[in-house]
């Protein structure tokens, strides 16, 4: 059975060097706010497969000491964010739980706004990314991200407010999680499949509006990476707009 506390799952996968910072300041902060109002969280640090060297014990010791939560979690492949994200979930027990990315993209306002609209009655929260998002991606990640947004609202028929489904913030409680692991995505599809399957559902499905860190860096994603994903959301469309199982 849950407990009544919330779980925070961040999924990373050869971090870039320092990465350890953004997290620790986040656990503090975190652990800060929740800890005044006697709730318990606790953090998943998923490696999605990363060489043992990126996490070395100095740094995984340093989070520990900054979360008494903090649990670090790893295997060996590469499998992607959406089974990375699956495997925290299968092993967190908190009765809400959130995931964002690693590098707390969108700080952790957005974390606390989730969990209160959960806690409110919401089934899933996800995170919708503004103009200002937008208007830093460099062009290509621009062309995706708005081509994207368009095939989940015109190809999927998602909501026009719930287009943004990549957006690397969610969170759910115990009906929101059954959906989410009911989900088959381990790349990074897995977020509008989990929002297809949530609406299919008629899941009460709230948003969170997000806005981006200072100095963040934005990852490469390269014209293999870009099919890949374009065959998911083939399947996706196929599963479940084409009268697939619920």
């Amino acid at each position: 059975m849950a407990d009544p506390g919330v779980d925070l799952l961040l999924p990373v996968y050869r971090p870039t060097p320092g990465w350890e910072l953004h997290v620790r300041e986040g656990l503090a902060a975190l652990t800060e706010h929740f800890g005044r109002r006697g709730i318990p969280i606790r953090f998943y640090l998923v490696n999605d497969g990363s060489e043992a060297a990126f996490f070395p014990e100095t740094v995984l010791a340093e989070l520990r000491a900054a979360a008494p939560g903090f649990h670090f979690l790893s295997y060996v492949r590469n499998r992607g964010k959406g089974y990375s994200l699956r495997c925290g979930v299968a092993q967190a027990q908190g009765m809400y739980q959130i995931y964002t990315d690693g590098d707390f993209p969108f700080g952790w306002d957005g974390v606390i706004q989730a969990y209160e609209q959960l806690v409110g009655g919401a089934d899933v929260v996800m995170g919708i990314r503004g103009r200002d998002y937008v208007a830093v991606l460099p062009p290509l990640r621009k062309w995706l991200s708005r081509g994207v947004r368009k095939l989940n609202h015109v190809v999927l028929g998602l909501p026009s407010e719930w287009s943004d489904a990549q957006a690397g913030l969610k969170g759910f409680n115990p009906t929101g999680r059954e959906a989410f692991l009911a989900t088959t995505v381990d790349t990074f599809l897995f977020d509008t499949e989990f929002i297809v399957l949530a609406w299919q559902r008629g899941l009460n499905v709230t948003t969170v509006n997000l806005a981006l860190r200072e100095g963040l860096h934005f990852s490469r994603m390269g014209f293999k990476v870009m099919f890949r994903e374009l065959w998911h959301m083939v399947r996706i469309f196929v599963q479940y707009r084409g009268g697939g199982a619920k």
